[in-house]
């Protein structure tokens, strides 16, 4: 009796311990609970820390803006988006090349991507057709003014630079200047031979331009008009300036030919040391000669538009640009004459 009740005390020992060493087990499992959210908080607590504002201030810090242009009298400031479809005579176009290079704020190369020039016969035709909303042109030929009335167009007039209407010859001709009868008598095919106006025993050739051409616009406003010029053979009509200069120069070793030009196309866009400009009475082109009016055969150029332009066309801001000091300091940095509006 004695040992089974021995037997039994130890078994309830037992039991007891066993109970406190579950209880301590599980007090030991309980302690980590709170810290284990403040370990697992920490690597989420990364992403704030690596999110700072170096990244978004980054194309802020990019100059990615084009530059800006000029302002126009009104203000307002030329864009592409804006930008008036423009067009223009092949000796004007390295004028107006750099006039909206400036107004846009951009390079001359750019700027030409969005700048076409069709020559003063395309020029006009655009003009008056409304593909384009203004041009850089010598004034138009009558048949060009008859064609925009007969399609209720008037143009309007803008003038921009002073030049010259000149005539050349081959560096090897002895003629330095002839009298505008001279001149008249030889466009007209009465004069004939170079001896008759102090040159060698050579026949006049007289190379012209196609018809509607600024140049042989020049030719019947300046010296005769379109039924006194002499009827050209075919072989000597050129369809643009370029070629009526090559022709001259190398036409039968260049003995006799003569053909004309504007004065700015022939100094500073082709050149050729085998040609020369012929006086005039005395006088030969130049910048001063064209900017005194001492040449005879001044031509102004001219920005043309249609009648019919709104007065509040951003156009209208860029002619009072071109025509102010800018334009001025434009003209001569490009080697062109500035036209004197006092």
């Amino acid at each position: 009796m004695f040992f089974k009740r021995l037997l039994w005390g130890l078994l309830l020992m037992v039991v007891l311990l066993s109970a406190a060493a579950c209880g301590k087990e599980n007090e030991t499992k309980k302690d980590p609970t709170p810290t284990e959210p403040a370990v697992t908080n920490t690597p989420a607590a990364e992403p704030t820390a690596t999110a700072t504002p170096a990244p978004t201030a980054e194309p802020t810090a990019t100059p990615t803006e084009s530059p800006k242009g000029a302002v126009l009298p009104s203000g307002k400031t030329l864009t592409t988006d804006n930008l008036p479809v423009v067009d223009g005579a092949l000796a004007l176009e390295p004028f107006y090349d750099a006039v909206f290079a400036e107004l846009l704020g951009m390079s001359v190369e750019d700027a030409k991507l969005f700048l076409p020039c069709n020559n003063t016969p395309g020029a006009y035709k655009n003009l008056t057709e409304g593909k384009c909303d203004m041009i850089f042109c010598a004034l138009p030929s009558d048949e060009q003014v008859e064609t925009a009335k007969k399609a209720g167009v008037e143009f309007e007039y803008h003038t921009i630079l002073s030049g010259g209407f000149v005539f050349f010859v081959s560096q090897d001709n002895p003629v330095n200047s002839v009298t505008q009868q001279q001149l008249k008598d030889i466009v007209s095919g009465k004069i004939k031979n170079w001896k008759e106006v102090g040159g060698d025993d050579e026949p006049i050739v007289l190379f012209q331009r196609n018809e509607g051409s600024g140049s042989q616009t020049g030719l019947y406003r300046y010296v005769l008009p379109k039924d006194k010029v002499q009827q050209p053979v075919l072989e000597h009509i050129v369809s643009d300036m370029a070629g009526a200069l090559d022709r001259v120069a190398d036409y039968d070793n260049g003995k006799g030919a003569i053909s004309f030009s504007y004065y700015y196309y022939v100094v500073n866009m082709h050149g050729s040391e085998k040609l020369k400009l012929l006086g005039i009475d005395g006088v030969v082109p130049s910048d001063e000669t064209i900017s005194k009016g001492q040449y005879p055969f001044l031509n102004f150029s001219q920005i043309v538009t249609r009648k019919d332009l709104p007065g509040d066309s951003i156009v209208r801001d860029i002619i009072e640009w071109v025509q102010g000091e800018n334009g001025a300091r434009i003209a001569r940095q490009n080697g062109y004459v500035p036209y004197d509006m006092k």
